[in-house]
């Protein structure tokens, strides 16, 4: 394991606590000053988060579905072999 880590990895880092508390790491070490991270931290994990809305998308009958499956037939159908002359 290496001692330090890559770019990367400190962005990928910085991006998760910008999303788990929504504010930057420098942020919340300032805030600290005002109140304990540890107290304000408990607070992010009171508040209850809202869960998305779900996409709600009514499925469309296929008009040419006939054709459809005719034209996958024929394109997975086996193919007949060239002889080797």
């Amino acid at each position: 394991m290496p001692a330090t880590s890559t770019r990367n990895e400190n962005a990928l880092y910085e991006a998760l606590i910008l999303e788990r508390y929504g504010r930057t790491l420098d942020e919340l070490l300032q805030e600290q000053t005002r109140r304990p991270l540890p107290e304000l931290l408990k607070e992010q994990q009171r508040r209850p988060r809202v869960p998305p809305v779900p996409v709600r998308q009514q499925p469309k009958p296929d008009s040419d579905a006939a054709a459809h499956y005719a034209a996958l037939l024929e394109a997975t159908a086996p193919r007949p072999r060239r002889s080797a002359a």
